[in-house]
């Protein structure tokens, strides 16, 4: 699974640049953009080093926020970062959770 968690590492390398490309002039959403993609990048770089269930909730957690950005600040006129948001949103959010869940531990009982 640390290739997915790479692959988050890049989405949100990509959220950076996209705040950037995407919405410059557009001050929350450009915002938005660049700090999520940073805590996504980061979390995920950490989450691929030293793999933990937590850090990869946190970085399935940013995902979610990604996803619902839309609703909370307003897209309006720039449909493309709307776009972007929603797809990297789904990406991080799912892989995120999978790396979460296939990286517990089995709970051990006695026999």
């Amino acid at each position: 699974m640390r290739t997915f968690t790479w692959i988050n590492f890049i989405l949100g390398l990509w959220l950076i640049v996209a705040g950037f490309v995407l919405s410059a002039g557009a001050g929350p959403i450009m915002t938005e953009e660049i700090v999520l993609g940073i805590i996504i990048a980061c979390l995920a770089s950490v989450s691929a080093t030293r793999p933990h269930p937590a850090v990869s909730w946190l970085v399935a957690l940013a995902g979610l926020w990604t996803l619902l950005a839309p609703t909370f600040i307003s897209y309006v006129g720039r449909g493309a970062s709307r776009t972007n948001d929603v797809i990297v949103g789904i990406v991080v959010l799912i892989i995120g959770a999978a790396n979460a869940i296939s990286s517990q531990t089995p709970v051990r009982t006695a026999a």
